[in-house]
């Protein structure tokens, strides 16, 4: 497999000629720290007499028809993209990223942290050809390698670090790696003059699919969903209120959302901020929540990067303004994620986006899930 691999790479390096050495920069990225810069968000009759026989009944809404997007359960999905394996993306998640583009139209994104307490965010996308500007793109890490091959999803990036690169080797991973082609994204020049060249690139599904024709990637492929979804009624876990959602990554780095019972969503914060769309101007949201307790490590490579335990954990799954305790499996790096409820059962999510928070067991009692009168601990 690693021959196969090394080829691939080999014909991405080929397409790429053209570069400058300048533009093959990695990994490696310096001057990563965290700022508000929130407020630089860019432009987004006579009385009836009594019948005489049964009146008719309000015609019914039509049913949404057509296939379901598998890792969201909602109608409406492009019977184009009914077969095609999911795409991943690495997003920087630094003041100097904000505020992001195309968050809104993941249909699950992942966030754990990375090293120096700083979060990375992984968006994945059903549809290759829905996918809008993405970014800034980042670099991998190999437990996100992980999560994006549990999905058997095709994995965009910019860079990498070696041990995120012996993964991709090893296991003959499908990527399209902005280190080995930069021409294949777009660099936001304003971007990169303000915060630097690291957080400046992008990369939107078409270009995506473009890349990974030329590099022989095969777009078609199954894969397992995060979970099945209920379809005929909103489940409201039994496990405690959860209005208010808090989620600490590190002393420096945490996740907030907002239950709204008139919409039935959660709205997404960042550091206590409002997380923004710089597309749609607004706060992404989601249905489902998980929450993922695992152990991070030292990488032990002399770096600040960090390690986490993806073979099983316990955790939380968060909806309908309710909460209750699960359990999660993963095992190996191509293995896909599990889930279980109190009874040992397969979950069952809400229809609708996820947001996945994988965070160190260690700030369990951190967790916690508010309603109007009480705070419930992790």
């Amino acid at each position: 497999m690693e021959v196969f691999n090394k080829g691939k790479r080999l014909m991405a390096v080929v397409a790429c000629l053209g570069m400058t050495a300048g533009m093959l920069g990695g990994c490696s990225m310096a001057g990563e720290t965290d700022e508000d810069i929130s407020s630089m968000i860019p432009e987004p009759s006579s009385e009836i007499s009594e019948p005489v026989s049964e009146p008719e009944s309000e015609p019914e809404e039509p049913e949404d028809t057509g296939p379901r997007n598998p890792l969201t359960g909602e109608t409406g999905f492009a019977e184009s993209a009914v077969g095609l394996r999911p795409v991943t993306v690495m997003i920087n998640n630094i003041g100097q990223a904000l505020p992001q583009r195309g968050l809104a139209a993941a249909d699950v994104i992942f966030e754990a942290v990375v090293e120096g307490g700083i979060t990375r965010m992984m968006g994945v996308y059903a549809d290759v050809d829905q996918i809008p500007y993405v970014g800034p793109v980042r670099s991998a890490r190999h437990y996100y390698v992980s999560f994006s091959e549990g999905l058997n999803a095709i994995y965009t990036h910019f860079g990498g670090s070696p041990t995120a690169y012996n993964y991709i080797s090893q296991y003959a991973v499908d990527d399209v790696d902005g280190q080995y082609c930069t021409s294949a994204f777009y660099q936001d020049t304003w971007r990169a003059q303000t915060y630097g060249r690291e957080h400046s690139f992008f990369i939107d599904g078409a270009t995506i699919r473009e890349q990974a024709e030329s590099e022989g990637i095969e777009l078609e492929g199954e894969y397992q969903p995060l979970f099945d979804f209920s379809y005929d009624e909103v489940v409201v876990p039994d496990g405690g209120a959860a209005d208010d959602v808090f989620v600490p990554f590190s002393g420096s780095y945490n996740a907030e959302f907002f239950y709204d019972e008139a919409t039935g969503v959660y709205t997404k914060y960042r550091n206590g901020q409002e997380h923004i769309d710089a597309d749609t101007e607004e706060a992404i949201t989601f249905e489902n929540i998980l929450i993922l307790y695992t152990t991070v490590t030292a990488l032990g490579d002399g770096s600040e990067r960090r390690n986490l335990d993806l073979s099983s954990g316990s955790g939380w799954y968060v909806s309908a303004g309710g909460c209750e305790q699960i359990s999660w499996k993963k095992g190996g790096v191509e293995d896909a994620f599990t889930f279980t409820d109190a009874e040992g059962q397969p979950l069952v999510a809400n229809v609708g986006k996820t947001y996945v928070c994988l965070t160190d067991k260690g700030y369990a009692n951190s967790v916690t899930f508010t309603d109007t009168s009480s705070t419930t601990e992790g």
